[in-house]
C-alpha cells in the first residue's frame, strides 16, 4: 500500500532522514521505533505532506503522492493522528469528531460514521457534549483517533500515541490498534514505547539518527539482543 524510497529530509542544513526506505502492506500494522529525535515524527510529517523531502519517492497504492498537498493525501485515504493529539480544546467532543470529516465529499453520510466511532469508543459518546480540553489524556487520544477515523482512512499514521499515558490506558490503546487493523485499516505506528509497538505490529523498522538500522517481523525484532538491550530494558 505504501512505498517509501530513498527519502532524504533536512531542517535547514541538518539532515534528519538519510536514504529512508520502508514499506507498509495492505492490512498491516507496521511499527517505526527508535529513540527520541531519531526521525520518527519527521517521517510521518513527510508522509502526510507537512514537510517536504529533499529527495525520495512516496507512493500510496501505486500512485506517486509526493507532489500532493496534505488535503489531497487525506482525500486519498492517508490520515495522520499527530503527536500530542492536537484536539480543539474549546470545541465539544462531537464537534472535534465532525471536523475530521470536513474534507469529505460525502459529509452527509458522516453521521453514520460518527455512530461507528461512538461504538468503538463508548466514553466519547458519554462525553459528546463535553469540551474536549476537559477530558483526560487517554480520552483525548481516543478522540484524536476517532477524529482521524471520520476522514475514512485506508492508511492511518499514528505518531507517539502512548505519550504521557498511564500503563492501563496504553493497554487499551493497544487493543484499539488491533481493532482498527481488524476493521481493515492499515497502520504505520511511530512509537518510543517499543514493547507496546512490537506487541501490536506485524513488522517493524528501527530508526536511529535518521537511518533504518534494523527491520523485520515484529516478534523477531522483540527477541533480537540489540533491540532487547536498547529498547526493551533487558
Amino acid at each position: 500500500m505504501l512505498e517509501v524510497a530513498a527519502l532524504d529530509v533536512f531542517y535547514g542544513k541538518q539532515q534528519v532522514l538519510r536514504g529512508l526506505n520502508l514499506r507498509v502492506g495492505q492490512g498491516e500494522v507496521v511499527a517505526l521505533i527508535g529513540p527520541n529525535a531519531a526521525g520518527k515524527s519527521t517521517t510521518l510529517r513527510v508522509l502526510a505532506g507537512l514537510k517536504k523531502p529533499a529527495t525520495g519517492n512516496i507512493a500510496l497504492a501505486g500512485r506517486n503522492i509526493g507532489a500532493l498537498s496534505t488535503a489531497q493525501r487525506v482525500a486519498g485515504g492517508l490520515v495522520l493522528v499527530p503527536e500530542g493529539r492536537q484536539i480543539f480544546a474549546r470545541f465539544t467532543v462531537e464537534d472535534n469528531l465532525l471536523m475530521g470529516a470536513y474534507a469529505r465529499r460525502d459529509r452527509d453520510s458522516s453521521r453514520g460514521d460518527l455512530e461507528r466511532v461512538f461504538a468503538m469508543f463508548p466514553r466519547l459518546r458519554e462525553r459528546r457534549e463535553q469540551r474536549a480540553g476537559s477530558m483526560s489524556g487517554g480520552e483525548q487520544q481516543m478522540l484524536a483517533i476517532g477524529r482521524g477515523l471520520m476522514a475514512k482512512p485506508s492508511l492511518m499514521l499514528l505518531d507517539e500515541p502512548t505519550l504521557g499515558l498511564a500503563p492501563i490506558i496504553i493497554d487499551e490503546l493497544s487493543n484499539t490498534i488491533h481493532n482498527l487493523a481488524t476493521n481493515g485499516i492499515t497502520i504505520l505506528l511511530a512509537e518510543q514505547n517499543a514493547a507496546m509497538a512490537l506487541s501490536c505490529a506485524h513488522r517493524a523498522y528501527v530508526l536511529e539518527s535518521g537511518r533504518i538500522v534494523l527491520d523485520g517481523e515484529a516478534a523477531a525484532l522483540a527477541n533480537a539482543p540489540e533491540v532487547k538491550q536498547m529498547y526493551l530494558g533487558s
